[in-house]
């Protein structure tokens, strides 16, 4: 499925972590898992190395989906960042 890792964001605590959804990338799809339940608003969603604005290129659906406005097409790059529900 891709990669997960735990970065430690200073401040109030809370550990960041992030995940390769490259697998996911096939022409067509537009909905995304999240490989665990994610806190809302704290997803960050990347494509190609460029992060999204939520509400304009993606929505969360659920808390363990999001939906892109567009397809990524082969050889595109799906990364997030987030923060796990407790």
């Amino acid at each position: 499925m891709g990669f997960i890792f735990t970065v430690s964001i200073s401040g109030d605590g809370e550990e960041m972590k992030k995940a390769n959804l490259t697998s996911q990338v096939n022409g067509i799809n537009q909905v995304f898992t999240v490989p665990e339940n994610y806190e809302t608003n704290t997803l960050r969603v990347y494509h190609n190395g460029i992060r999204q604005v939520k509400d304009v290129t993606y929505s969360e659906t659920t808390s363990t989906t999001f939906t892109l406005t567009f397809t990524p097409v082969s050889g595109d790059y799906i990364t997030i960042d987030y923060t796990a529900s407790s």
